[in-house]
């Protein structure tokens, strides 16, 4: 494996580590985000699947977590969240 690689950002006040564990020969990059609100471990993402490199797969990473934080913030303002606010 190789191409291992860490991005950081926040995303509407939630703290995102996108972290790819690295590749294989055949193009299989692995890796996954892990997202933090309020100074706690919420979700993790996984990927592990063919892409041009490791910045499409960081792109992609980056893509599903803000989604996944639309949807929750959509569904904590709409009362549909089970999501607990601590």
């Amino acid at each position: 494996m190789n191409n291992s690689a860490v991005h950081r950002f926040e995303y509407d006040g939630w703290q995102v580590m996108v972290e790819l564990d690295g590749s294989t020969l055949d193009g299989i990059i692995s890796g996954h985000a892990d997202l933090h609100w309020k100074d706690g471990h919420r979700c993790r993402i996984a990927l592990a699947g063919k892409h041009e490199n490791g910045a499409s797969a960081i792109a992609s990473l980056s893509e599903r977590s803000r989604a996944f934080i639309d949807e929750w913030r959509t569904k904590r303002l709409n009362g549909d969240s089970h999501f607990v606010d601590i």
